[in-house]
């Protein structure tokens, strides 16, 4: 007879339980904190990309500033009003007196900063100096800002009786003795007929 069999050997070892399944709350929990970690990352990348926006560039030069900027940043002298017109409309010899402080044209003698003299015939406008300004000069282009005009005053001064012609597109710059002082550019718009101009002004308030 034979002997009892054998029953087979047991496996090796317990099958392995299976994966626990993930709670709804873990999966929340995983996906804010995925959210978060590209949230920085996109900062990062957006803080770079400032950074070089806003550094120098590849040549390792700053980024220039628009001139009309930089130009303002030089002369730091406030503007008390700018380009605003003044008409001139007065007859053949005639006078006309301006005050560049307000600024308006038609002003007293001995307030005014500058006086219009009318000609007759083809000779052309004069401008000079009236008895409210200190000092002023003639500029060949109105393309000038307050240390331009500063430095034509300083360099070639109109002296006692001298004249500009008015002619469009010249200018002239004059500071005036009001407390504060301006320093004003007075640009020639347009020549019409006789005694007829048209002026634009721009001020600045002066240094002491």
């Amino acid at each position: 007879m034979t002997g009892p069999q054998a029953s087979p050997s047991p496996a090796s070892g317990p099958p392995a339980p299976p994966h626990p399944p993930v709670r709804p709350g873990r999966k929340l929990a995983l996906t804010a904190l995925t959210v978060s970690l590209l949230a920085l990352a996109s900062s990062g990348a957006v803080a770079v990309l400032l950074y070089r926006l806003s550094g120098t560039g590849r040549d390792g030069a700053a980024p220039q500033r628009p001139q009309s900027v930089a130009a303002e940043a030089t002369t730091g002298l406030p503007v008390t009003y700018a380009k605003e017109a003044l008409n001139i409309r007065i007859g053949c010899a005639a006078l006309v007196y301006l005050d560049l402080d307000e600024p308006r044209a038609g002003a007293p003698q001995q307030l005014s900063d500058l006086r219009y003299d009318s000609k007759c015939g083809n000779n052309p406008a004069q401008l000079s100096l009236g008895p409210g300004a200190v000092s002023g000069a003639g500029v060949p282009t109105a393309d000038l800002d307050a240390d331009d005009c500063q430095r034509a005053i300083r360099n070639g001064p109109l002296g006692p009786g001298a004249e500009v012609p008015v002619k469009k597109g010249t200018a002239i710059c004059v500071l005036t003795a009001a407390q504060p002082a301006k320093l004003v550019l007075v640009e020639i718009t347009d020549v019409g007929a006789t005694g007829t101009a048209g002026l634009r002004a721009t001020s600045w308030l002066a240094r002491d």
